[in-house]
């Protein structure tokens, strides 16, 4: 009998534990910020949030929960997926928001590279160029509408390279591989220093970069989960978003 009670005990400690635990996916330029907000949720709370950081891109992200069903919570770098997250029946109706906007930035590790303008891309004076994947990303979507509205895109295809993700990217221009880029802020950390040159390019050069975060039905009757969902919402967490280069919406 005191067996059959320990074992009872020990099953209800684990559940209770397993309740407490978080786990969070997202898009690499959302992951900072993200480490952030936990660091500061978790001041108040005893539940464990984990960051998943083997998903960084929102495509990835979506086979990744489709597939394994082992997040509660994701950042997305686009709205059609939360969507089709809801859809599927992983996601609650409207158990999603508009966590962030995007901001596009032309980047090099050259400071003397990319002019306040943008202008280097008319001048083509650089071996090469890269940005995410047009099909599959928002980013990689907004950097060929840049392109298109310069009317650059054909003259600068023999030199444009897509890359995997942001932190890929970010990576190959810092070891010399890629000089230019088109790359989220975020990304580049703009609450320090950032190194190199770049263009913030004008929002009206491509269409908004809505991101959305979505509480997932397998965190249904997790509390923790859910109390940290909406403190994705507060001020602290917004805050802490604008401060990465994101714009609030």
């Amino acid at each position: 009998m005191l067996k059959k009670l320990l074992v009872l005990c020990c099953g209800v400690l684990s559940m209770a534990v397993h309740a407490e635990e978080v786990h969070v996916g997202t898009v690499f330029h959302s992951l900072a910020p993200l480490h952030e907000i936990i660091r500061l949720f978790e001041k108040n709370s005893s539940a464990k949030i984990i960051a998943h950081e083997d998903s960084f891109t929102t495509t990835v992200l979506y086979k990744q929960i489709k597939e394994k069903n082992d997040l509660d919570i994701v950042l997305l770098g686009d709205v059609k997926t939360a969507v089709m997250l809801e859809k599927d029946g992983l996601a609650n109706q409207n158990a999603r928001f508009t966590y962030a906007f995007g901001k596009l930035v032309l980047w090099s590790k050259n400071p003397d590279l990319v002019d306040a303008k943008g202008e280097v891309l008319i001048s083509g004076e650089f071996r090469n160029i890269a940005s995410l994947d047009p099909n599959v990303a928002p980013y990689g979507f907004a950097a060929q509408q840049v392109l298109e509205k310069l009317k650059r895109r054909e003259a600068l295809q023999s030199k444009w390279i897509f890359v995997a993700n942001s932190g890929e990217l970010q990576k190959q221009v810092m070891e010399g591989k890629i000089d230019l880029a088109f790359i989220p802020l975020a990304t580049l950390n703009p609450s320090k220093k950032i190194e190199g040159s770049l263009w913030i390019i004008p929002k009206s050069y491509y269409h908004v970069i809505e991101q959305q975060a979505v509480l997932l039905k397998r965190a249904d009757n997790n509390q923790a989960a859910k109390a940290f969902f909406e403190y994705l919402r507060s001020p602290q967490a917004r805050n802490i978003f604008e401060k990465y280069g994101f714009s609030l919406p």
